[in-house]
């Protein structure tokens, strides 16, 4: 009996497998990306930049007829900056996970996909050093964001240049402290 389900199954994931790579209506992927992160704030604090990171899973959903794709991705994302006072310099670092849903058009000439896009993105910070900087800031853990960026398909490879910006970062009133990146990211679509 277990036999009879497992050759269903697989047979079941094999066909839809055939079926979406064949009209490439649903692809799934890997993603990694490098870029450089900061913060933008209203306490009067010089922020310099740090490098960052992310990686993580996509979900691509091309709309069958129409140059428009729908992506969502999953991702682990390392972002900081260094900020200086009073002749010493801090940094801030954040570990986020990141749901970015974007909408996209796209151009394709041969085997080369060119796309913009834009959408918002969902980010819950799951460490962070705040007290580190001050006993009075308070993380506001779950937060929007949005980004806006290029990219090129080749095959089934994906590089992506994007900016990103978050909402504000903690609860305190009055204080308004948001981070910033550029990021290049590189994708394989495994499916």
């Amino acid at each position: 009996m277990k036999k009879s389900i497992l050759f269903i199954v697989f047979n079941f994931m094999f066909i839809s497998s055939a079926l979406f790579a064949q009209d490439k209506t649903i692809n799934i992927g890997v993603k990694g990306s490098v870029g450089m992160s900061g913060f933008s704030n209203n306490l009067g604090l010089s922020s310099d930049t740090r490098q960052s990171w992310e990686g993580g899973l996509m979900l691509r959903a091309n709309i069958p007829n129409l140059p428009i794709y729908v992506q969502t991705e999953l991702l682990y994302t390392n972002t900081g900056g260094t900020f200086e006072f009073d002749n010493a310099s801090q940094d801030l670092v954040l570990n986020k996970v990141e749901v970015p849903i974007l909408l996209g058009g796209k151009m394709a000439i041969g085997n080369i996909t060119a796309r913009a896009y834009g959408g918002i993105v969902a980010q819950q910070i799951v460490k962070d050093n705040f007290s580190d900087i001050s006993s009075d800031l308070n993380a506001n853990e779950f937060s929007w964001g949005w980004q806006v960026g290029l990219g090129v398909d080749i095959k089934k490879f994906t590089v992506d240049a994007k900016y990103q910006q978050s909402a504000n970062l903690v609860t305190n009133p009055g204080v308004d402290l948001q981070s910033q990146q550029f990021i290049v990211s590189v994708g394989y679509f495994i499916w």
